[in-house]
């Protein structure tokens, strides 16, 4: 459950980001006419993620399709997460310039180009949710990964709204950047275990059975159920928060050392 609550939570709240940054700037500019797209693109994204997720969900109740959706996952989420980090601080630039771009075109073009773009931007959020938690489903209860994501939206709901109230005091580039990190490594876990699957079910190309075995036998302490996994788990929770936590501190620390000088 706690997995699928941390990243339902992170993909969620990045998606929430990108759509509050989308109206804010139409709305801002004059461009009302331009949210009716926007609200269409995130549910068409919604609907794809999905189908996807439950997809991906079917295929891994197979051993062999577990492990490939394992490494797939991982290398495309690593690969997502760490373009996201590195162009973090320009995101909100990027964004404002795509839709200038679709809506310089006017017209249908303009309602389109916006439509498009958001699709794109909000599904690639859901694209990594469902390749992750459709690899993970086949290991997990259903019931705890749908109490999981329920309990992530409510907190994306909370964190939006003071965001939306008190955007000033709440560093959330921060915070996508250092949970960013460790879906990173969670990445990592997901590839590591998807060799240990297809090792066991000899299934990886090129190699022979005794390697496969050996690579099997390796990978045995990133099982779904390892002490190594369980630790992964909790950091993925922990340290963010942890991380945020000095940060609040430090900040305040600074405030009052400024306020004292003054």
């Amino acid at each position: 459950m706690l997995e699928t609550c941390l990243i339902v939570f992170r993909e969620a709240l990045e998606a929430f980001l990108i759509v509050a940054i989308m109206l804010a700037y139409v709305t801002k500019t004059g461009r009302a006419e331009l949210r009716q797209p926007i609200f269409a693109g995130i549910i068409a994204a919604v609907l794809i993620s999905a189908t996807t997720g439950w997809h991906v969900a079917e295929l891994a109740e197979d051993p062999v399709w577990e492990g490939i959706l394992a490494m797939t996952a991982g290398i495309l989420v690593a690969s997502f997460t760490a373009y996201i980090m590195k162009t973090a601080k320009t995101i909100r630039q990027d964004i404002h310039n795509h839709i200038e771009q679709s809506s310089s075109q006017g017209g249908w073009m303009a309602m389109t180009g916006v439509f498009l773009f958001t699709i794109l931007m909000v599904a690639r959020e859901g694209m990594e949710t469902a390749l992750m938690l459709g690899a993970i489903s086949a290991q997990n209860d259903a019931l705890g990964m749908w109490a999981g994501a329920l309990i992530a939206i409510v907190l994306v709901a909370g964190v939006g709204y003071l965001w939306l109230v008190q955007s000033q005091r709440i560093n959330l580039r921060l915070f996508l950047q250092v949970t960013g990190i460790f879906l990173v490594l969670f990445s990592l876990h997901l590839f590591i275990y998807g060799i240990h699957e297809l090792g066991e079910m000899q299934a990886l190309p090129l190699l022979s059975a005794d390697a496969q075995l050996w690579l099997h036998e390796v990978t045995e302490p990133f099982g779904h159920d390892s002490l190594y996994a369980q630790v992964i788990t909790y950091s993925l929770l922990a340290v963010p928060c942890a991380w945020l936590a000095l940060s609040y501190l430090r900040d305040r620390l600074a405030t009052k050392a400024i306020s004292a000088a003054e």
